[in-house]
């Protein structure tokens, strides 16, 4: 069971998607990637929204913008793998609506997820329309909804966060929005993580140990993120215990956060990679006071 969801079978999922995995979405451990898993929730998400929404989601629907986005992988899932996506609404409210996730190799379930899509027009967040309210509660399943995450205001002042990584916005990450994928940003705080181990490894060949990945990344997206540009991004240990940390990202534009991300995964990790106490080369990176 991940914080917030049930695992539930795949037959519980009004909707099931083949998934095949790509040679590109494996990460430097040959395992499919925290990111790849979140871009495989966006080809779900859309498949399901222009099949159950039709013209409203072009036309009556002005946007649709990803509020947040969260994957918990529960065991490592490879290329060669056959994978099938279940999809479900958990949660229907006045402007936003909340999506449940899982991954199934078999029908052993592998990676869970969650996210959260707000209607917007112009003007702001916007009721949904009663054709697409009507759709969504034909994809209702059993499950939690663990609502928006909380917000520490401290989180939102980037110098809170000891480690600083500049990002510097593509042109190929932009989506049919004209703003920067809510993939290609997940991907930076994976970086940002990644800068991170590397620091306090000494920037070894070949990048941080594999082991050190997060098994899980909540991400929540404040404002967008646009072409040209170039973002800061910064990193704090939020929580360290003898095995596993904690990881609290900001993005920022200036002084403005335009993002937040929680990220957990081992520091200890019992095999013959294991750097020793990484534990404690983490703590001078924990999260600074107001």
């Amino acid at each position: 069971m991940t914080s917030t969801q049930l695992l539930l079978g795949p037959t519980s999922y009004p909707v099931l998607i083949e998934h095949s995995a790509r040679y590109s979405d494996l990460d430097p451990s040959k395992r499919i990637g925290r990111d790849a898993l979140v871009r495989w929730f966006e080809d779900a998400r859309i498949a399901v929204e222009r099949d159950a929404f039709g013209a409203d989601l072009g036309s009556r629907m002005r946007r649709l913008l990803l509020a947040s986005v969260r994957v918990d992988v529960l065991a490592p899932l490879r290329v060669a793998g056959h994978y099938r996506v279940g999809l479900g609404v958990t949660h229907i409210g006045a402007s936003s609506f909340a999506y449940s996730y899982a991954v199934f190799a078999e029908d052993e379930c592998v990676a869970t997820g969650e996210s959260v899509s707000v209607h917007a027009t112009e003007d702001g967040p916007a009721p949904l329309p009663d054709a697409v309210r009507s759709g969504l509660e034909g994809l209702r399943v059993d499950g939690a909804y663990g609502g928006r995450p909380d917000r520490d205001p401290s989180r939102l002042v980037r110098e809170t966060y000891p480690f600083r990584l500049d990002v510097r916005t593509r042109f190929g990450d932009l989506d049919t929005n004209r703003h920067i994928n809510n993939v290609a940003l997940a991907g930076w705080y994976l970086d940002g993580l990644a800068e991170l181990h590397l620091d306090v490894l000494g920037y070894p060949t070949g990048g941080p140990l594999d082991g050190l990945s997060p098994s899980s990344l909540q991400v929540q997206y404040l404002d967008e993120v646009h072409y040209p540009g170039i973002y800061q991004l910064r990193v704090g240990v939020l929580e360290l215990d003898d095995t596993t940390v904690r990881y609290g990202c900001g993005l920022f534009d200036g002084p403005r956060c335009i993002g937040l991300a929680d990220a957990v995964g081992a520091h200890a990790l019992g095999d013959p990679s294991d750097p020793g106490d990484l534990g404690a080369r983490l703590e001078p990176f924990r999260m600074r006071s107001l």
